[in-house]
């Protein structure tokens, strides 16, 4: 972090201060003029990377409280910009500070202190000095901004103060309300004589109370105004002595070396007054509210660029490591499960020899093994059940009742495809379909169906043929089934004749008949 350089500015000259962890040390005093200028200057160019803070406290400026139109935006801009050039002819040192949003009749408005420091040309050589040297000026700020902070810091309960200090500059009186400066006045005093100077404090605290009285800053009716007092050590006596609280005002006076320690400095030089704690709260944390334009902050606007650069960059250089490291340790970590694997692995290898080398010896080689276990798997894929056929036999016989079977002979094996069988009397055989070069044959499963048929009459040739035939046509029905043969309980060849007595002797014979039927594995 650059070294911070505070510049206390007065009407006198510059003081310039170096402040470090609470410690506050005087480097050097510029008075006003050219020599004390170009003396500033040559001070600057020692340390142009330091940041400089120019702390004004002078008696030219101004206060003025305005309620301006309710806007955002450039409109906003735009609208203060103008009201500030009607209000101030030289707006080098000049700002809006808004106060809050109001609302007056159901208008909404808002409520803008103007400021500005009327007598710029009293700054001008410090800031040129500044500008010529390229220092990063963080800003121009007035005691009155700071006063704020240090009634924040001393813990003071209510909504209006009067905070009153002597500094080398004079008597500085700061209004405070709701935590915002609302006005703010140095008064020339003769710092030399003490007791003069506490006369002088508890007088022009009664007269900036009957200003803000008579300004409308204060109620019509109001309370006491709460006066606080930071009053040098050595002198609190007189002070106690002179600041008589009354109907108007209730002072509180405080010991400023015991502020100062509250507040958090360790240590200041001896000659600084109400100035060292205004600048030490300066250093800590700026306020908001500044003079300085762009043009003034442009090298310490780059440097705030080139260190959020810097920073943004270290921060995403972090989580690179971070990451990094992650997958770093992620290896490893993969790394040392893999080296276990591989101590696994090797060690269930030589358990696996060693059971391997126990087992007895075999007759054959594992080559013929592994052929016979696979010849076997494939045996036992095709081997094959007459169950899905008597099933199939099952369905065509049940519609049929006069048919009873009293024989099926099975076998299953390998032939080639049959063709589509018909009645002997119709088509006695079918051949076969042949076989395409290197077809595989597949199983084939054979039954012969031996059965009678329960008739009243067993000489109706007729109805026995067609019962006969309906059986086969039931059979053929089934998925995968093929009639082969059916064989009648007579020949109906045409060259030759019925054969068999159809006399009163035979009409009590069952007829009895057969059908062959194939049916091909998967099908």
């Amino acid at each position: 972090m650059p070294q911070k350089r505070l510049c206390y500015l007065t009407s006198q000259g510059i003081v310039a201060y170096t402040w470090r962890k609470g410690e506050l040390r005087r480097e050097a005093v510029f008075a006003a003029g050219e020599k004390g200028a170009a003396e500033f200057s040559a001070y600057v160019a020692q340390s142009p990377e330091s940041l400089y803070y120019v702390l004004a406290d002078v008696v030219e400026e101004d206060f003025f409280l305005e309620n301006v139109p309710y806007v955002r935006g450039a409109d906003r801009r735009a609208l203060l910009s103008r009201r500030v050039a009607q209000r101030y002819r030289d707006t080098t040192l000049a700002i809006p500070v808004s106060l809050g949003p109001e609302v007056h009749a159901g208008r909404r408005e808002e409520r803008i202190l103007f400021t500005s420091f009327t007598n710029t040309q009293q700054f001008q050589p410090w800031l040129g000095a500044l500008r010529s040297n390229e220092a990063r000026l963080a800003g121009v700020f007035s005691v009155a901004f700071v006063a704020p902070s240090v009634v924040k810091r001393m813990g003071l309960k209510g909504a209006r103060y009067l905070i009153v200090s002597l500094q080398q500059a004079g008597l500085r009186q700061s209004y405070v309300e709701n935590g915002r400066i609302r006005f703010s006045r140095l008064s020339r005093v003769h710092t030399s004589d003490p007791r003069a100077a506490a006369r002088d404090c508890a007088a022009e605290s009664v007269r900036i109370q009957q200003y803000l009285a008579n300004a409308r800053m204060l109620p019509r009716q109001p309370s006491p105004l709460d006066v606080v007092v930071l009053a040098p050590s050595e002198h609190k006596a007189l002070y106690d002595a002179e600041c008589v609280s009354s109907p108007r005002l209730q002072f509180h006076v405080r010991d400023l070396d015991q502020v100062a320690r509250s507040l958090g400095i360790r240590s200041a030089p001896t000659e600084t007054l109400g100035e060292g704690v205004f600048l030490h709260l300066l250093a800590q944390s700026a306020p908001r509210d500044q003079f300085a334009d762009d043009g003034l902050r442009r090298f310490y606007d780059i440097w705030r660029a080139r260190l959020g650069l810097v920073t943004g960059g270290a921060a995403v250089f972090g989580v690179c490591l971070a990451i990094s490291a992650t997958q770093l340790l992620r290896t490893y970590q993969l790394n040392q499960q893999a080296e276990l694997d591989r101590l696994q692995e090797q060690r269930a290898s030589q358990e696996y020899a060693t059971t391997q080398a126990s087992f007895p010896k075999t007759p054959t080689s594992v080559e013929n093994l592994r052929a016979v276990v696979k010849n076997y798997r494939l045996l036992e894929r095709q081997s094959t059940f007459p169950g899905d056929m008597f099933v199939e036999i099952s369905r065509a016989v049940t519609a049929l009742p006069e048919v009873e079977i009293e024989k099926i002979d099975w076998e299953a094996g390998a032939g080639a495809k049959p063709g589509g069988g018909r009645d002997a009397a119709k088509a006695p055989t079918a051949s076969p379909s042949p076989e395409r070069p290197g077809e595989a044959r597949s199983p084939v499963q054979t039954a012969e169906i031996s059965g009678r048929l329960n008739l009243a009459q067993a000489s109706d040739y007729r109805a026995i043929t067609a019962l006969i035939n309906e059986f086969s046509e039931a059979l053929r029905k089934q998925p995968g089934i093929e009639v082969t043969r059916t064989q009648l309980p007579f020949d109906l060849a045409a060259e030759k004749s019925i054969s068999g007595d159809i006399g009163a002797a035979r009409r009590t014979e069952v007829p009895r008949f057969s059908v062959s039927v194939n049916r091909r594995q998967g099908t």
